[in-house]
């Protein structure tokens, strides 16, 4: 009780929770304590491959090569989504949606790494390196349980090919992003309650680059 008392406290001290220690002792981060963003899943330090985008065009250092670059990320992960961060600075790097194509693999065979950790969605693969097998096991028991359970109705096919299931009795008003017609904008973008990262895609899988990717559209237009 008392040492439960002692680390509530000092998770209400802003200086304390989000010093990085504190975030690896206890595995949190800031967003952690956002309710809005759903239930709280596991968060910890991992490496990061580069690349795996599935996106026409690969980074490579010749013929038959293949260029990769191992990075230091916070991973979190949510109900519907996993992102990560840079730990010094705490900017989003990426965020991988929970959609029908959400699949986790460990080993070498799959993931062409040592105690490697293969993550997939529509939109990309991504490698994560662990300190040892049983690291990368425990990573993606929790990963898979936690999307079971509190993401499972983002793992179906949906009525008109959504990626999100149908609400029932929700009031909530009608709101429809189209491309298309963003591009036909004369004066002003309104972009309203954007939780994720700008650098989503809009149209889905991707198909045509970056073409569609919500940053490159505000670039475009600016």
């Amino acid at each position: 009780k008392q040492l439960e008392d002692y680390l509530t406290n000092i998770l209400k001290m802003p200086m304390y929770r989000n010093y990085h220690g504190t975030m690896e002792f206890i595995g949190v981060s800031q967003l952690s304590f956002i309710h809005d963003l759903g239930p709280k899943g596991i968060e910890g330090f991992i490496m990061k491959r580069s690349g795996g985008h599935r996106i026409p065009g690969l980074n490579c250092c010749g013929q038959g090569r293949m260029c990769y670059r191992w990075s230091k990320r916070w991973l979190v992960v949510k109900d519907s989504f996993l992102m990560y961060m840079k730990p010094d600075s705490g900017a989003i790097s990426f965020v991988l949606l929970v959609d029908k194509e959400f699949n986790i693999k460990i080993g070498r065979k799959e993931t062409e790494t040592k105690y490697g950790l293969q993550i997939d969605n529509l939109c990309r693969s991504l490698i994560l390196k662990c300190n040892s097998y049983r690291h990368a096991q425990w990573w993606r028991q929790g990963i898979d349980e936690f999307i079971r359970k509190h993401g499972k109705d983002f793992l179906t096919e949906h009525r008109f090919g959504s990626y999100a299931a149908v609400q029932e009795n929700t009031l909530a008003k009608c709101w429809l992003f189209r491309p298309m017609l963003c591009l036909q904008a004369v004066f002003f973008i309104y972009l309203y309650f954007l939780r994720l990262s700008p650098e989503i895609f809009m149209k889905r899988p991707v198909v045509e680059g970056n073409r569609w990717r919500l940053d490159c559209i505000l670039k475009r237009k600016a």
